[in-house]
């Protein structure tokens, strides 16, 4: 195996401290966790974090300019936590608390929700990185992964003011949620599989980006493309789809722009708490697929709610949305009549603004083997093949043990034991999500993959923390999240002492610590919540 032992390792590294990173750390300080994972030496690092690049904890989920999909109080029960209370004790009186507080079962704006988590992320990283054996790193981007038999090498840059850390790391545990992005080569690859394809003229645009711009900017970025006519048309059949279309009637009021076009791949699917609100809507379901066999909720994982849900089923009425003066035309282009496509074909022919609504791709480093070759990794639905930890899976079916992904582009697969309709295909995202049932068992896995270094004797996982810790008694960490240069001196050193003449363990898979996820959640007395936001 490749020598390793000069490059400086970490037990655990977080990339990514946006809402999915932020949610494995609340979940390592609620369950007690965090103690082990700094014992054994973790790193936090993020591009963001700078004066500059502003604060972290919600990614870019403070930017747009519309609703969530769940009340405030699914938001608040991610800080409702014993371990949490002294921690967050600060955020007591603050607005972007108490707004959410004063109305907590309506659906806040995603801004209140994003000024919330970057307060109690702000707080929760002081504490964790007070912890010895805990350093964060601000200003410094993740360029490139190579896998090695479980093993993560990583190659880092680094914003000016920080240029002198290391630009290299390993880690056998790499949590890493960067974000998503909207490429339109895979909405383009989309509509390609259903036989479709967008015009020449036309130009495609990201729901992710159009979602955060003011109605204003929407004007002058979208009507000099309808100058010679055409549609303005939206893919996608989801939340974003329907929040887009709300968001686009506001902003082309009163202009030229009298409707609207809806490509959906499948049914238009309404969420209802139960069969009695459906039925007293008017909502027509199948009881057997679109039914939640644990909640009793219809449409749970796949159904518009709230802000989205009032458009939806007011453009499913009516055809329009009344406020906005603005019709609103629905194609449904999965299966059914060759009509529908003959129509979607019409459609796209004739517009000259296609937006993107129809999901994300991961933002990923360079990923490659050992011998140099790229990584690519196999996509579901709505996301990545990876199983309940979060390992994601390459083309060829293989898991990918240690590197845990679970973030938006990312997601999980639907858990049994929570429940889901079965009509859903897609991924599992929220906020609630990472904080609780998305990142736990990926901390469960880290806990038993140390634990098994620890069994085998494996002094490569010491963590730079000890080191840091004996000689100094607390990892230091600057304003700008950047270890001193002594601790940095110290902990290389040793590792590099500790580590030659010494080759790495083999790693297993996620699915041999089986027995011991269960013996650590046994003595831990962890309960998971029954309910998903």
């Amino acid at each position: 195996m490749k020598d390793l032992s000069r490059i400086t390792g970490y037990g655990c590294i977080v990339a990514g401290v946006g809402p999915a990173g932020m949610g494995f750390l609340f979940n390592a300080l609620k369950t007690g966790q965090i103690t082990t994972l700094a014992r054994h030496g973790l790193l936090i690092l993020d591009a963001g974090g700078t004066h500059a690049s502003g604060k972290l904890g919600a990614g870019r989920l403070g930017e747009y300019r519309i609703t969530a999909n769940s009340v405030g109080d699914v938001f608040l029960d991610c800080l409702r936590d014993p371990a949490l209370v002294d921690v967050l004790a600060p955020l007591e009186g603050e607005p972007c608390l108490e707004r959410i507080r004063a109305d907590p079962y309506s659906s806040p704006r995603l801004d209140e929700i994003g000024e919330l988590l970057e307060a109690a992320s702000a707080l929760v990283l002081a504490h964790i990185t007070a912890l010895p054996g805990v350093e964060m790193w601000c200003g410094t981007s993740l360029d490139t992964l190579q896998y090695l038999d479980g093993t993560s090498i990583l190659t880092l840059s680094h914003e000016p003011e920080v240029a002198q850390r290391t630009s290299r790391l390993r880690t056998e545990n790499l949590v890493l949620n960067l974000g998503g992005q909207q490429c339109p080569e895979q909405l383009t690859q989309s509509l390609n599989r259903q036989g479709l394809t967008p015009s020449r003229r036309a130009r495609i645009y990201s729901g992710d980006e159009l979602l955060r711009m003011p109605p204003g900017q929407l004007r002058s970025l979208l009507l000099p493309r309808l100058r010679r006519g055409g549609r303005v048309c939206v893919v996608g059949g989801s939340h974003s789809a329907f929040s887009m279309l709300d968001v686009l009637a506001d902003a082309l009021r009163n202009t030229r722009v009298k409707e609207i076009t809806l490509l959906h791949r499948s049914p238009i699917r309404l969420f209802f708490e139960n069969a009695e609100e459906a039925r007293a809507a008017g909502y027509h379901y199948d009881a057997e697929r679109d039914v939640c066999p644990i909640s009793g909720r219809i449409n749970r994982s796949g159904g518009l709610r709230y802000r989205a849900l009032v458009i939806g089923q007011e453009i499913l009425a009516t055809g329009r949305i009344e406020e906005c003066a603005m019709d609103i035309q629905l194609v449904q282009t999965g299966p059914g009549s060759a009509q529908r496509l003959e129509l979607a074909s019409e459609v796209l022919a004739d517009a000259p603004i296609v937006v993107q609504c129809n999901g994300y791709q991961p933002i990923l480093p360079t990923i490659s083997d050992a011998h140099h070759q790229p990584i690519t990794l196999r996509e579901v639905n709505g996301g990545l093949d990876s199983d309940a930890n979060g390992n994601p899976c390459d083309i060829h079916g293989q898991r990918l043990a240690g590197l845990y992904m679970f973030g938006l582009g990312a997601g999980l697969a639907v858990d049994p034991t929570l429940g889901s309709e079965a009509s859903f295909d897609g991924r599992i995202y929220g906020v609630w999500q990472f904080h609780n049932h998305a990142s736990l068992p990926a901390l469960h896995a880290i806990i038993a993959r140390n634990a098994s270094d620890d069994a085998l004797g494996s002094d490569t996982a010491h963590s730079v923390g000890q080191v840091i810790a004996s000689d100094r008694g607390m990892a230091s960490v600057s304003g700008s999240g950047m270890t001193s240069a002594s601790d940095k001196t110290i902990a290389n050193s040793v590792v590099s002492e500790k580590a030659s003449a010494e080759s790495l363990a083999e790693a297993s898979d996620a699915e041999d610590f089986s027995s011991a996820l269960k013996v650590l959640s046994d003595s831990l007395g962890l309960q998971q919540k029954s309910r998903m936001a």
